[in-house]
């Protein structure tokens, strides 16, 4: 069941947030143990989790973590230990693996916060929008690891870009801040990215492949975005 609104919210989210400080702190230190990183990337997961943590103090809509956006959150400290490792980017061998190990479990992750959602009736709003803000941070993340990785040009940050682009086009043209219809498209094509995304950054696929395979995504994502940009102006014209 979804619980009842308080407004004092912080004390209700705060048990949630320190347990994954505890989960992020742990991964990124260990992590920089095991691969002698640099200092920076427990200091840059620290600075992740207090925006993350700031952002969800403003916007979780004075309601205390439901179980399904417990799990989003689980998903969240993958993606913040994902950023943190990105300063550290050199210092990872070449073949270990983690950035994919990493992506690829929070990928497989997405979906099972819904399906825990509608099994304990905890369906939110506020959710809904966390696992879909999570969504792009993911996808806006793993491209960037391509680029450091050498496995495809700045270009592919437009994957990760699309969405951001899209909410600010929404400034200049009301249209595009309209809810969209829920579409079997969009949800399939997203999915989509992200597999395809990590599959990019397996261990051992050649730079010849990951750079076809992610244009391949861009031109499958730019054609999801361009029909909803013509569905929401078509709605709003007289």
């Amino acid at each position: 069941m979804v619980p009842e609104r308080s407004d004092r919210r912080w004390l209700y989210i705060l048990p949630d947030l320190l347990i994954a400080a505890i989960l992020l702190m742990g991964a990124a230190g260990g992590l920089r143990i095991v691969f002698d990183l640099s200092a920076a990337v427990p200091i840059v997961a620290m600075l992740v989790l207090i925006a993350l943590g700031t952002v969800l103090w403003r916007h979780q809509g004075f309601r205390p973590f439901t179980p399904a956006d417990r799990v989003t959150l689980g998903r969240a400290v993958l993606v913040m230990l994902l950023i943190a490792l990105l300063p550290a980017a050199s210092g990872l061998p070449a073949q270990s693996g983690i950035v994919f190990a990493l992506g690829l479990v929070a990928v497989l992750l997405d979906g099972v916060d819904g399906a825990v959602a509608r099994r304990w009736r905890c369906e939110t709003v506020e959710g809904a929008r966390f696992d879909m803000e999570l969504d792009a941070l993911l996808l806006l993340v793993l491209c960037g690891w391509l680029v450091v990785m050498e496995r495809a040009g700045l270009w592919v940050l437009a994957i990760g870009g699309w969405r951001y682009a899209y909410v600010l086009a929404g400034w200049w043209w009301p249209a595009l801040r309209m809810p969209l219809a829920p579409s079997q498209r969009r949800r399939v094509i997203c999915a989509v990215q992200g597999m395809g995304l990590v599959v990019c950054l397996a261990p051992g696929l050649p730079a010849t492949l990951t750079a076809p395979l992610a244009l391949g995504l861009l031109i499958l994502l730019s054609y999801s975005f361009i029909v909803d940009i013509a569905a929401a102006f078509q709605s709003a014209s007289p």
